[in-house]
């Protein structure tokens, strides 16, 4: 993963603290920087397919098993720091390109200035693609508007998120289920599988989305667009991490071994096993 301008101003955390996995993700490297103690940290994180590129900063939300994009870039970062006096301070830093900001403004004009909205969603989602919630919310608007088919491409990039970020919104696949009625989409592998889909997880002896799940990456990655199968990968890992210990059995599911299979994925489909900086 690409080296940033001014990580040498930072303390990487050792390969036992969040290491990466399914959670954290791989390519999340947890900095000493501004840590709570509890369990929290900082780290940089690149996102999935964007190796080459500079990541953004995120902070690990340890008790929601999650991670927010906090800052843009690591410059941004350590302006903050310096502001604060390098502890987690309540004085802000200009940040135009966080995500997490510009989204909420965005969602202030969803109502009354739609074309404008769907302008700024498409950007946001371009430039951090692993939310669920930003692109279902452009898929939302798509809908509205009457296009159909940037409405499914949408959608299925809700699905085929980081569910690290959070979960896909109620309302996904159900999109994914209309998209079967969007040519262009409809053999796309989720599409295709969309009615036998529930965001359901934990508490039942048998689930058979992760069956669904398997199918489906295996599909992605023999296409000639494997990022959906390696994302669908990470979130398969992520939810199995949080199933029981007899559950994960019975699927067969090792974390370490799920974990090695994982970095190969990333190695051969995207050209880095996202667990170095380089």
């Amino acid at each position: 993963m690409k080296r940033p301008e001014g990580i040498d101003a930072l303390t990487l955390a050792g390969e036992g603290l969040g290491a990466g996995g399914a959670y954290p993700p791989l390519g999340f490297k947890p900095v000493w920087e501004a840590e709570l103690g509890n369990g929290d940290y900082y780290g940089l994180y690149w996102p999935y397919g964007r190796e080459d590129q500079d990541p953004v900063v995120c902070d690990m939300l340890h008790d929601q098993w999650g991670l927010e994009v906090a800052f843009s870039s690591v410059p941004v970062f350590l302006q903050w720091l310096k502001l604060n006096d390098g502890f987690r301070g309540d004085t802000e830093v200009n940040d135009p390109h966080l995500v997490t900001s510009r989204f909420h403004t965005t969602r202030a004009i969803l109502q009354h200035q739609p074309e404008e909205a769907i302008a700024m969603l498409r950007g946001i989602c371009s430039d951090f693609p692993e939310c669920a919630e930003y692109w279902f919310t452009l898929a939302s608007q798509l809908r509205r508007t009457g296009d159909q088919e940037e409405c499914a491409q949408a959608a299925i990039r809700a699905f085929a998120s980081n569910w690290v970020f959070g979960m896909p919104p109620n309302g996904t696949v159900r999109l994914l289920q209309s998209a079967q009625n969007v040519p262009s989409v409809a053999d796309d592998p989720l599409v295709a599988r969309s009615s036998e889909i529930v965001v359901n997880f934990g508490g039942t002896k048998e689930n058979r989305v992760y069956e669904v799940f398997r199918d489906c990456i295996a599909q992605y990655l023999a296409s000639s667009n494997p990022l959906p199968g390696i994302l669908l990968n990470q979130n398969y890992g992520y939810m199995m991490l949080m199933e029981t210990g007899s559950f994960q059995e019975r699927n067969g599911f090792k974390v370490e071994e799920w974990l090695a299979q994982h970095s190969e994925l990333c190695a051969t489909y995207l050209g880095d096993n996202r667990k170095t900086i380089s």
